[in-house]
């Protein structure tokens, strides 16, 4: 497929614009947007979209959580007022330094520019070796919005870009970044006519994407099928669900209030009991926590601190084991510490960092202004994990699809890692058995033993990966039940949690348990046991019991109530 080529007019000075009327920083970061007129000329599109077929041989968007080799930002260069004016990086260099020493920093600037970008970071600790200048003119600092969507496509497993009409037709230099970087990167651009922005757009990369339903308002002259058929010819999305936004504002993007950590990991934020949105926001956590995840279990929902003031604690950045999360100064310092935590719990493994910053906004953070790049040479583990709880088969079989993006490289070994009742690791090789799938069988799993267990797969680059991404902090986790017990699934039947997150004593209600002898235990994130708590547990309609808890580490916790015919589980958060 031919690549599409951007014509840009070059002019000999640069183009001096009508004087308008400049919003404020707030009514910026609100409507993501820099003059007055934009406001009034949302349907006025002042560039053409060219579209395309979309990629042949089958799509995957690539999520954010996955292996990255660099990420974009802007050197905003304005002209406006009859004049050039530089306005500069609109995130702290010291985020900058720090992402410069793992990846690559890809910096939208005009050439005749780059030497003040250059000086403006020479004020951090740099890596100037990973900045990397690519010659683009750009109107905002929001390249979230306007960069592209990554997708594997094709038999051969290429990396290209998937371009849309931007949802701010008068910043034609912003709209143009996709097809800029399609050159640049040397990949086929495909052109989906489906108006759009990327802060309101996420996807878990098996298959399931969402955003705001903000998507309808904007394609008004299409059906909801055909707004399904764009998402899934062009970005191989098998479910788009579209939601409404709690946040009750303009900018009704995905990130001011939500963010997908991992294939079946949902943050969403929280409001105080007294906000008017509370029912709103409680309302989305509980429909994330009914949805079915690609790994066939439903979501685990976690929530951050209270979004007050220009708290964007989900606008965050994952760039491989590092979350980079919008801190505000001032008088947020309880907030910002109770945000770190729960990323914390939810992503073990991973090093959370707050980036402190004056001009962070509820409605536009960190996460609005960067945009992350994709190892083009990945390495992959697709394995739809064992989870949860399983009945007791002799043999378990465990199986993934591993190869390396373009096929540049060759896979050395496939090794998978268990562990019994949270006992030491063991190793096994998987083999071989057919293309790029690998196969283990394990017939040593016993009934009532919690497993834990990750891949790890090594190529002649050499590159190691994992599956989960983050390998044994975070491991997959399932249960074994014997043959005669019935998994609980009912709400008449329940053990809960409260609160939840819990800090240094946890209550737990049974409901409706059946007359037996229970008993009932607490498991780590390894699968570790860490805290029996009665053989005798047991209520024909309910029962309040106390546990403390103080001496347990933070982190995520599993309750199980097990009897000889009857198993259930709940969770919990120790802060």
């Amino acid at each position: 497929m031919k690549k599409i080529i951007l014509s840009i007019l070059l002019i000999s000075t640069i183009s001096v614009l009508v004087a308008q009327e400049v919003l404020s920083p707030e009514l910026q970061s609100k409507y993501h947007m820099i003059y007055a007129d934009e406001l009034k000329n949302l349907n006025l599109r002042n560039k053409a979209f060219e579209s395309t077929p979309p990629p042949a041989g089958g799509v995957r968007n690539i999520a954010e959580f996955e292996r990255n080799q660099g990420v974009i930002v802007s050197y905003i260069i304005s002209t406006w007022g009859g004049g050039t004016y530089i306005v500069g990086f609109k995130i702290p260099i010291d985020l900058i330094a720090n992402l410069s020493q793992d990846v690559l920093v890809y910096v939208l600037c005009p050439l005749d520019f780059q030497s003040n970008a250059n000086s403006d970071l020479e004020a951090g600790d740099v890596n100037f070796s990973n900045i990397v200048f690519i010659d683009a003119w750009t109107d905002s600092e929001w390249a979230r919005d306007y960069s592209p969507w990554f997708i594997e496509y094709s038999e051969n497993n290429c990396v290209g870009i998937v371009d849309f009409p931007y949802n701010r037709p008068q910043r034609t230099k912003d709209d143009s970044i996709p097809i800029v970087l399609g050159n640049y990167f040397n990949m086929d651009v495909f052109g989906m006519d489906l108006e759009h922005t990327g802060g309101n757009y996420m996807t878990d990369g098996m298959g399931i994407s969402a955003s705001c339903d903000l998507v309808y308002e904007e394609n008004s002259g299409l059906s909801e099928t055909e707004v399904f058929n764009f998402t899934a010819d062009y970005l191989g999305a098998d479910e788009y669900l579209l939601v409404p936004d709690p946040l009750d504002d303009y900018i009704e993007h995905i990130d001011c209030w939500g963010k997908f950590l991992d294939v079946d990991k949902m943050l969403v934020a929280s409001v105080p009991a007294d906000d008017y949105r509370y029912a709103d926001y409680e309302a989305m956590a509980d429909y994330w926590a009914n949805q079915t995840s690609s790994y066939g279990n439903k979501f685990k929902v976690y929530r951050t601190a209270w979004m007050v003031d220009k708290n964007a604690y989900t606008n965050s950045l994952i760039m491989n084991n590092k979350v980079f999360v919008p801190f505000n100064t001032g008088s947020q310092g309880a907030y910002n510490d109770a945000a770190a935590i729960v990323y914390e719990e939810a992503m073990p493994g991973y090093e959370i960092i707050g980036v402190s910053y004056n001009n962070w906004y509820s409605t536009d953070a960190l996460h609005c202004r960067t945009h992350e790049v994709p190892d083009f040479e990945m390495l992959r583990i697709s394995h739809y994990p064992t989870l949860d709880t399983v009945d007791f088969q002799t043999t378990y079989e465990f199986t993934a699809e591993i190869y390396t993006f373009n096929h540049v490289e060759t896979i050395n070994s496939v090794k998978f890692y268990y562990s019994v009742n949270g006992a030491v690791y063991q190793q096994t090789d998987m083999i071989n058995t057919s293309g790029n799938t690998y196969s283990v069988s394990i017939d040593s799993f016993n009934p009532n033993e919690t497993i834990s267990y990750y891949i790890e797969a090594t190529n002649s680059a050499p590159k190691t990966e994992t599956h989960p991404f983050i390998g044994l902090p975070d491991p997959h986790l399932f249960y074994i039940k014997n043959s005669n017990q019935i998994a609980i699934v009912s709400e008449n039947a329940y053990v809960k949690a409260f609160p939840n997150p819990a800090n240094n004593e946890l209550y737990l209600i049974t409901n409706n348990l059946q007359p037996d002898n229970y008993s009932c235990e607490i498991f780590d994130q390894q699968g570790k046991l860490v805290l029996t708590i009665s053989n005798d547990f047991y209520s024909s309609e309910w029962d309040l019991r106390q546990i403390d808890i103080s001496n347990l580490k933070s982190g995520l916790y599993f309750v199980r109530a097990s009897s000889e015919k009857q198993l259930i589980t709940t969770k919990f958060i120790k802060l």
